[in-house]
């Protein structure tokens, strides 16, 4: 078949999709990801077919100056910027997308589950398409918190109607940053089960969730969607400095990660710790003056999955990425999340008992100390972590998730979960 990708034009959705586009390619497919002109570097890396979506439009320009600014945002703000950033992808696909469509004659697509701008242009087209769940799935319920939210789960009456009207207001300023009225599109058409997808896939394992009212019948968790040598072995990175010390790794992320503030409280909070530290940048736009303590090693990029092997601890911005890998190497998480989705990720791991979150507004040395502390002689945080090692090691994210968009594409048929629909005969 030939098949065709899209999602956003960023590492955290950039490395599962690809990956994903990857498994399907090993199995015989003709893959092609679809996207705009930042992304041709990530996806030319993962061996995939690129085609750019205008890419003389100024449109492209105005995209990447957007996401440079939200890599200095946070929370609200940070949600807002995404929006604006929203809007600008929806005008290129608008624009393009159709006309990639015709040329390519794709049998099927794979679309994020932030992108439905893409979903109207195939539904227009008469494509069928699976949505794949690159960061967290988010479906509308009354237990859920908004995920930009660092709220706890409660399913009491308190909890259940702060959640709904909070929702709204999340619906309504994401609505009015994003422009819909201009470009035409709902912002959240593929979270609120309106949509035409044969199916939906998430590549957060269901233990990762929280329960629900009602769950939704096209979903299936699959598991992670990344393998070891996605790792990038290009980093020159000195093994040499680590000497069998206790190794905590610490990294806010590829794009949200402007903040140096959190950066030097970090520093300051484990510089006199009987342990190593290494504290990755991201290739982030991070400025970080003073010192640096022996026992810190501040990189601009970091081999990721390799130093999850060695590491005790991981302070993490949450990310569904960085967190499903936290959880395939069992080591906790303390988690100082920024915008988006990332509330919603750490809230999750603290849930589960194998994380602790502190909001990124209220991040300081001496409260960051005292989580490190507690998380450090609480052998709680490794047991449940090694838990949900142990249980991830069963799983084969890739190779269902593959095998879901084939049966679907081939079948033109929805792919329900049959787990999902007795949950729900059951509530």
């Amino acid at each position: 078949m030939r098949i065709g990708l899209h999602c956003p034009e960023v590492p955290g959705h950039l490395n599962p999709m690809t990956t994903l586009g990857g498994e399907l390619q090993r199995r015989g497919h003709e893959v092609t990801f679809l996207g705009c002109q930042m992304a041709e570097s990530i996806v030319q890396r993962s061996g995939l077919p690129f085609y750019s979506l205008g890419p003389h439009d100024p449109l492209n320009e105005r995209l990447e100056q957007s996401f440079r600014e939200l890599g200095k945002t946070s929370g609200i703000q940070g949600m807002m910027m995404t929006g604006k950033i929203f809007g600008i992808q929806a005008k290129i696909v608008q624009q393009y997308l159709s006309q990639a469509i015709d040329e390519m004659a794709f049998d099927g697509m794979v679309i994020d589950q932030v992108s439905p701008a893409a979903a109207v242009q195939a539904e227009a087209a008469a494509i069928p398409y699976a949505v794949a769940c690159n960061a967290l799935a988010v479906y509308w319920d009354p237990y859920m918190p908004p995920p930009p939210l660092p709220w706890d789960y409660r399913t009491d009456l308190y909890g259940r109607t702060r959640n709904e009207v909070a929702k709204y207001l999340v619906l309504w300023a994401y609505r009015l940053f994003a422009a819909e009225r201009k470009v035409g599109v709902d912002p959240l058409k593929l979270l609120r089960d309106n949509d035409s997808a044969l199916v939906h896939l998430a590549q957060q394992p269901a233990f990762f969730e929280y329960p629900r009212t009602k769950y939704p019948e096209r979903l299936h968790y699959t598991g992670p969607w990344h393998r070891a040598e996605r790792d990038d072995t290009s980093i020159d990175f000195p093994w040499d400095w680590l000497d069998g010390r206790p190794l905590i790794y610490a990294s806010m992320g590829t794009l949200q990660n402007a903040v140096s503030h959190v950066f030097r409280n970090i520093i300051d909070a484990v510089s006199d710790l009987p342990m190593q530290v290494v504290l990755s940048k991201g290739g982030g736009q991070v400025d970080v003056p003073g010192e640096i303590p022996e026992n810190v090693l501040l990189v601009e990029k970091a081999p990721q999955l390799r130093l999850l092997e060695k590491a005790t601890l991981v302070i993490t911005h949450a990310g569904m990425n960085t967190a499903l890998e936290c959880l395939s190497h069992g080591v906790p998480m303390l988690c100082l999340p920024v915008t988006n989705d990332q509330p919603g990720v750490a809230k999750r791991a603290e849930y589960l008992g194998n994380g602790r979150v502190i909001p990124v507004r209220k991040v300081t040395t001496k409260r960051l100390r005292a989580e490190l502390d507690r998380m450090l002689s609480d052998d709680s945080f490794q047991r449940k972590a090694d838990e949900f090692a142990t249980n991830l090691a069963s799983y084969n994210g890739l190779e269902m998730a593959a095998k879901l968009i084939e049966q679907a594409l081939e079948t033109k048929q929805q792919v329900i979960n049959s787990v999902h629909v007795q949950r729900n005969r059951s509530n």
